[in-house]
Formats: C-alpha cells, structure tokens, sequence
C-alpha cells in the first residue's frame, strides 16, 4: 500500500511540473495559452486534488496522520493550494502564480520526506 502511496504522490507532483514547465511553456509558444492551455492545467490540478485527497484519506483511514508531521502539514497546503487555484478561476494570472508556489511547495514535499507519505507512529 505504501508503494502506491509513493506512486500517487509521485503522479501528483510529477505531473504538476510537467504541465506547468513543460507543457504550458509549449503550448504558450504555440499561441495556444491561455485558451486552449489552462484546460491542461485545470485538469491536472484537479487531479492532483483528487490523488491529494485519496492520500489524506488513507492516512485518517490507517490513522497515521498527525498534525505535527512535516509530511502531513505539506499534504494540507497543498490540498489547500488545489482548492485556492479553483477559487480563483477568473484570474488566470493569479492561477498560474498558485501553480507555482504548489510546484515549489510539492519539490520542498519531495526533498523532506522522500518515502514519508504515510509514516506510522511508534
């Protein structure tokens, strides 16, 4: 279970930077962005708010999720960063800076707890 904890973690993060340093570059390039582009990004976001909340759930479900966890903490910003970027719909602009602090916050995620997603207590 904690391998697909991992993976879901890794999925949410890895395709956050891949939309917003890869594809979203891209797509402006090509003219594209901001019609066609922040469909991409509102879907991955959404996602990711969906693996986020499926790993928040697991942990309450295995009761191993404590507020004073570093990893726990970051989980909560980030899904309230998911939930932030939605509340801003109309501002793309704005969307795009959550976007990135997510990007930053979920590399910070990465480096702290590398295989911490769900720790159980001792």
């Amino acid at each position: 279970m904690r391998r697909y904890l991992i993976l879901l973690r890794t999925f949410w993060l890895g395709g956050l930077w891949a939309c917003t340093y890869l594809v979203r570059p891209l797509l402006e390039h090509k003219g594209y962005f901001p019609h066609h582009g922040l469909e991409v990004m509102h879907a991955m976001v959404g996602m990711g708010a969906v693996a986020g909340g499926v790993l928040l759930l697991m942990a309450l479900v295995r009761r191993v999720f404590h507020w004073h966890q570093l990893s726990s903490q970051l989980l909560l910003v980030m899904l309230a960063l998911s939930g932030g970027y939605f509340a801003l719909w109309p501002w793309w602009k704005l969307q795009m800076m959550v976007v990135h602090a997510m990007c930053a916050l979920g590399l910070l995620w990465l480096w702290l707890a590398p295989q911490d997603v769900v720790q159980r207590s001792r």
